[in-house]
């Protein structure tokens, strides 16, 4: 049997920073997610919720399956992966967005997606603004350090790059002592999906974003990553764990992508990646309990029917 600590409580006001701005998301709320079990903590959420005035009970369902886990554990955390809205805008965030997943907004880990970025005005204006949240973060949740990484440049609404994995560098070395997940909106790998062959052309699409993640996941896993989670493509998909240049490796790390908070639902187009271990078109959320040594894995659909889960030891080792 699991044993789950309500140790923590209710996260308080935060004072934000600038826009696009890098900090350590443990001064950002308080008390931070720290206040965890050290020897235990969980962590649920999804992507791509794209809320708009349509589709509105799959975010509805899934967001109350986010609630009931974070009523039961005050210490737990929500993560978002990017794409709140369909159009970014503000007033879709305050109409629709905080109505579902925004009932939880002081305990979500946020992350930036292209539909945050690309529509509002200017660019992400809607997503800071709402979410409060930098355009990158990292914060400490039990003994796991978790990253949230922004896939867009300044010039679309996003970060320096450059900087980013400056920062990125230095926290990874200045935080050994922690086991590592990281959160971005497009997946490193992952199968392609029927929207964005009839779209942007998949293939050239998916080596676009191995050119932007490429380096970052190079850094996370000389770190001893564990795992990553991503959304942008509309479907659950678990890979197995791989090395930057896509060979599969105990020495690589995990990819999840879970763009199934709430937006249409796509097919994949076949054949599915080599390294595809689990495929469901379906709504739901993905439940991450995190221990010193490993990590668990739940994926639940809306109807709160469990359709994916393992476990997984850590690659590093804890002293």
């Amino acid at each position: 049997m699991r044993r789950r600590e309500a140790l923590g409580r209710i996260f308080g006001a935060a004072t934000l920073p600038l826009i696009g701005a890098s900090c350590d998301f443990d001064r950002l709320l308080q008390p931070d997610f720290a206040a965890a079990d050290a020897g235990f903590a969980t962590l649920i959420g999804a992507g791509d919720l794209h809320a708009t005035n349509v589709a509105l009970l799959p975010r509805r369902r899934t967001a109350a399956l986010v609630k009931k886990v974070l009523d039961s554990d005050p210490a737990a955390m929500a993560f978002m992966v990017g794409d709140l809205t369909h159009n970014g805008t503000r007033a879709e965030l305050d109409q629709w967005y905080a109505q579902t997943w925004g009932l939880f907004k002081s305990r979500t880990f946020f992350t930036i997606g292209n539909h945050d970025v690309d529509y509002a005005t200017p660019r992400g204006a809607g997503y800071y603004g709402y979410t409060g949240a930098p355009g990158y973060q990292a914060t400490t949740l039990g003994r796991w350090r978790l990253y949230s990484l922004n896939c867009f440049p300044a010039t679309r609404g996003g970060v320096d790059q450059t900087a980013q994995l400056a920062w990125l560098r230095a926290d990874l070395a200045a935080n050994p002592g922690k086991q590592i997940a990281a959160f971005f909106h497009y997946p490193m790998f992952s199968s392609v999906c029927e929207y964005h062959t009839a779209l942007h052309d998949g293939v050239r699409q998916d080596m676009t974003w191995k050119g932007r993640i490429g380096p970052w996941w190079k850094l996370l896993q000389a770190a001893g990553c564990s795992f990553s989670v991503s959304g942008h493509a509309h479907r659950y998909e678990r890979l197995m764990p791989m090395l930057a240049d896509g060979t599969v490796s105990d020495a690589g790390i995990r990819q999840f992508v879970c763009g199934t908070a709430g937006v249409k639902l796509r097919n994949i187009v076949p054949p599915a990646h080599p390294a595809s271990e689990k495929i469901l078109v379906a709504h739901g959320v993905l439940r991450f309990d995190l221990y010193p040594d490993r990590y668990e894995w739940t994926f639940t659909d809306e109807f709160g029917v469990v359709s994916d889960q393992g476990t997984q030891a850590c690659r590093k080792v804890l002293v």
